[in-house]
């Protein structure tokens, strides 16, 4: 990473929980956090899509496709291609993701139907579904984010729950530390 990334445990931050199950094949997240943030800048941090792979740990590259207005909503096509890696596993993922914006509350996303990449190293998952709220609280904002994905590629039984939670919980937490670096940056300059 080009960044020095805040340490949630230091910042205005409370991850409340993380947790990861797996079921039929596929794994469940369910984690949240409180934040000393302006709701403005949570949402703008969560939808600054091209930016990520500037601050969340494996994730190689996002191009939004696609932008349109639909009742209220904004709908975008999202290309998304990443990293897993877990000591010594590591797995190249692509995903193509119908995102829909709920403006400054919900964010939600599906991957959908794609060819089979044209680089082999590259696998795609089955499914993918995940949401991002953001709840207003006493001096700041709850983030809740669920998902739930179904890789293309098998994982190791013991190794991949692990795999999964280190990951996730990396990528999530390195959201975290961005809003908060965003805010004091907000802060910093007199907003």
């Amino acid at each position: 990473m080009l960044l020095v990334l805040v340490d949630p445990a230091a910042a205005n931050v409370h991850l409340s929980r993380f947790d990861v199950t797996r079921d039929a094949g596929g794994y469940r997240i369910d984690a949240s956090a409180e934040l000393d943030a302006d709701q403005d800048v949570v949402w703008e941090t969560l939808t600054d899509y091209e930016k990520l792979p500037q601050f969340v740990p494996g994730i190689r590259g996002v191009r939004v496709l696609e932008t349109r207005e639909q009742d209220g909503k904004q709908r975008l096509l999202i290309e998304q291609s990443g990293e897993f890696r877990f000591l010594f596993f590591a797995r190249r993922i692509a995903v193509l993701l119908d995102v829909e914006q709920h403006p400054r509350n919900r964010v939600e996303a599906r991957a959908l139907p794609r060819p089979r990449a044209m680089d082999a190293t590259e696998e795609n998952l089955n499914q993918f579904e995940g949401t991002y709220t953001l709840l207003p609280i006493p001096g700041g904002i709850r983030l809740e984010y669920r998902a739930r994905f179904t890789p293309e590629f098998d994982l190791p039984p013991i190794l991949g729950p692990l795999a999964v939670r280190r990951t996730m919980q990396a990528q999530f937490e390195a959201m975290l530390a961005e809003i908060e670096r965003r805010g004091l940056a907000l802060t910093g300059s007199g907003r």
